[in-house]
């Protein structure tokens, strides 16, 4: 099960996260001065001088439970590993927390990041010891247990081939998270697929290509699962008629129709069973059923509803790329305002997929509106985010209005 993707999901180690939070304790005075002389050694580049204090504090007779070692312990450890020199730094953070005696919450940080940097270095066993042991006590004290953390256990599980926990965690991550991420939803579909789950494994892949409906290796995965349950002619027939008859109970069996029809390219008939779905309160309305009829009303080219439906949507979920793809549809009806909001607002929530695009079309939106100073505003920015050879010829477009205008 090697294929299965790892690494760049989860590995962004925030060392501000792990510092104790209410601590209990308090390190020594002596020990507080040292560090206020390291960390002004460090601004200024002094490593070597940082790397002597640190060994001259570790160089000293602590006992088993000192809360000061365990410190200076996480704290070199983390300065070990922003050197890259992670293996010595990861050995460092093991061993402050051996002393048991850091805060229980920065102790439960610790060990997420310890768990981390072990499955970064492929100990996926390693890794698995203390993130079961980090979920175990976030559950029991009520701590932060991010989706992320859940979605490593999964992860590391897969690794191990351990298929079976490794779809309990990931599904749990899936579940928990504001925001669709795809390479969890893909793991999620290969291990449906691996463990025989075939059902599961098409739900899946409609998740995906309800996210990304024109990444066509997502729409093949839904189809060889429509292949593999044998869902043609019988299966159509016999959903169909249950829809002209009302006869459909479950949501599921109104989204697998609908999404069948946009697989058969007749997205007005998944409409149909949509809104025939929502109408008869058997289709829950929530975000991922509201993108779902954006998508069919998309493909149907019925754009208006689209951006209503997706307007619905993201005031039901905080994911980022349900607004930036109102924006697109907005900027596709020449609702120029409305696309200038609808990208400021996915911007706002964090937008990030590829730099200075959402500039970009902002800038472009405003050429429209005939708001020049703010479009060379915008498309400058854009520019200098890497979209230079996008926003040059808007630019130069502009300086041509502006002369012909005077």
């Amino acid at each position: 099960m090697k294929y299965l993707f790892f690494i760049s999901l989860l590995f962004s180690i925030s060392y501000a996260n792990a510092a104790p939070s209410n601590n209990e304790n308090t390190i020594s005075g002596w020990v507080y001065y040292e560090f206020l002389s390291i960390e002004d050694k460090l601004e200024q580049g002094r490593y070597a001088e940082v790397e002597a204090d640190y060994l001259d504090l570790l160089d000293n007779t602590w006992s088993s439970r000192s809360f000061d070692h365990a410190v200076i312990l996480k704290k070199y450890g983390f300065y070990l590993v922003s050197r890259d020199r992670v293996p010595e730094g990861l050995k460092h953070l093991q061993w402050s927390l051996r002393k048991q005696a850091l805060e229980p919450r920065d102790a439960h940080n610790v060990q997420y990041v310890v768990a981390q940097i072990s499955a970064s270095l492929g100990k996926y066993e390693e890794a698995l010891d203390y993130l079961l042991d980090w979920y175990r006590v976030g559950v029991n004290r009520r701590f932060d247990l991010t989706p992320k953390g859940i979605a490593l256990i999964g992860i590391c599980y897969a690794q191990l081939e351990e298929y079976r926990p490794a779809i309990k965690y990931i599904t749990m991550a899936t579940e928990q998270s504001y925001v669709f991420m795809k390479p969890w939803y893909e793991l999620k579909f290969a291990l449906h697929y691996r463990l025989d789950e075939y059902l599961l494994a098409l739900e899946t892949a409609q998740d995906l290509v309800r996210n990304s409906p024109k990444e066509k290796k997502y729409l093949e995965q839904m189809g060889a699962m429509y292949n593999q349950l044998q869902f043609e002619i019988e299966s159509l027939s016999s959903l169909e008629f249950g829809f002209t008859q009302d006869l459909l109970k479950t949501e599921k069996d109104y989204l697998l129709l609908a999404n069948f029809y946009m697989y058969k390219a007749v997205p007005n008939d998944a409409v149909k069973v949509l809104e025939a779905g929502f109408k008869r309160k058997k289709i829950k309305t929530n975000a991922k059923n509201l993108e779902t009829l954006s998508n069919a009303y998309l493909s149907s080219k019925e754009h208006i509803k689209a951006a209503n439906k997706l307007q619905e949507a993201s005031k039901l979920s905080d994911d980022p790329e349900l607004i930036y793809r109102l924006g697109q549809i907005e900027l596709n009806l020449s609702r120029w305002d409305k696309a200038i909001e609808s990208f400021q607002l996915a911007q706002d929530k964090g937008w990030n997929k590829e730099k200075g695009k959402i500039e970009y079309f902002i800038g472009i939106s405003f050429i429209e509106l005939e708001e020049f100073n703010q479009a060379v505003k915008y498309l400058s920015m854009s520019s200098e985010l890497g979209q230079d050879k996008l926003v040059e010829p808007w630019l130069q477009y502009i300086e041509y209005l502006q002369k012909t205008a005077s």
